[in-house]
């Protein structure tokens, strides 16, 4: 029997291309299990081959697509439930066609987050590395010269030097311990109650907090556009939510919308009260829901924010390059000078 393997879970850009791939067979006519199999033959990366060809195994046996779907693992529930909708109201293709689009949006949303984090994590590395290796093996060399010149170092560059004795010594232990602690770390703050804190933490931040509110409410709009689209109702369409903005601190937020929803109170009051989404943009969500044009009021904020992002992360790269190339000149220079000064008074005394 053909069963969906299980599988880890798929990036947005897997997703973005299934479901895309999913919603064309369907609007060609072409029997979904046929479809999924003319699919398979065309995808080279083993693991997605693997999960394509279980579900059309699976939908051969007459398995509905979000079970089989569910029974694969790896898919989020956001994905599985909408799936099931899109079944039950006979819009599977618009449905999918809609993930496709959440999707895409997403993984260039995250890829955008990655392209303003690599440069600059690069060049702090790299600032490391020249750090490391002027205490490690050039200063030891200015010592020396000095020493034989009958001088001695100051005392900054005395203790940077035995913090450089100190980390080539003690490497062989220190680095599996740092790197033992990062995992640590990790691990730590995947645990609910220390995820919860991160997560609010990172609302509260200079920066990055107003940077990620505006992410998160990207992607709420975008998904909350496409349920009301899929004629889901509002509370349903707020807990479905609740599974793709990627912060639990806003996910328990739009939880108590839902609570206060069906208390009657006003949604949008409610969103404003959480403090979480911009004034702005709820603003703008209740005029839509006022003019009876929610959803496609929710997909031209989700479109002004993703550029707003884009735009704020060009502009942190292009400051953040500059300054970590001056930190780096800064501290370099200043181990060197504090080296330099000694030598060059050496010199021309001796001249």
């Amino acid at each position: 029997m053909n069963r969906a393997p299980k599988t880890g879970r798929f990036s947005s850009a897997d997703l973005s291309w299934l479901c895309g791939q999913v919603a064309l067979v369907l609007k060609a006519g072409v029997p979904l299990d046929d479809g999924l199999r003319l699919m398979a033959e065309g995808v080279e990366r083993p693991r997605v081959h693997a999960v394509v060809v279980g579900l059309s195994g699976a939908v051969g046996r007459r398995m509905p697509l979000s079970e089989a779907l569910e029974e694969a693992g790896g898919f989020p529930p956001y994905l599985v439930a909408m799936t099931r909708v899109g079944e039950v109201a006979g819009s599977l293709d618009l449905v999918m066609e809609g993930l496709s689009y959440f999707y895409e949006r997403d993984e260039r949303l995250r890829s955008r987050l990655r392209g303003a984090m690599t440069y600059p994590a690069v060049l702090a590395l790299m600032m490391l590395g020249i750090i490391l290796l002027l205490l490690v093996r050039v200063l030891p060399i200015f010592r020396d010269i000095l020493a034989s010149l009958g001088g001695d170092l100051p005392p900054f560059s005395r203790a940077l030097l035995s913090f450089g004795a100190f980390l080539k010594d003690a490497w062989v232990w220190l680095l599996p311990a740092v790197i033992g602690f990062v995992l640590l770390l990790v691990l730590f703050f995947r645990l609910p109650g220390p995820r919860r804190f991160g997560d609010r933490l990172l609302l509260r931040l200079p920066f990055l907090g107003r940077l990620f509110r505006k992410i998160y409410a990207t992607r709420f709009a975008v998904a909350m556009s496409s349920m009301i689209r899929s004629s889901i109702d509002m509370e349903q369409s707020l807990e479905m939510s609740e599974a793709v903005v990627g912060n639990s601190a806003v996910e328990i937020s739009i939880a108590h919308c839902r609570a206060a929803i069906r208390q009657g109170k006003d949604l949008f009051a409610s969103l404003l009260e959480t403090g979480i989404f911009p004034g702005l943009f709820v603003r703008m969500l209740s005029l839509g829901q006022k003019t009876g044009d929610l959803d496609s009021v929710m997909g031209k904020v989700a479109r002004a924010y993703e550029e707003d992002v884009d735009r704020t992360l060009r502009r942190a790269t292009s400051l953040v390059e500059p300054l970590l190339v001056i930190l780096l000149s800064a501290v370099v220079g200043a181990i060197l000078l504090s080296v330099m000064l000694p030598l060059i008074g050496i010199m021309s005394s001796i001249g």
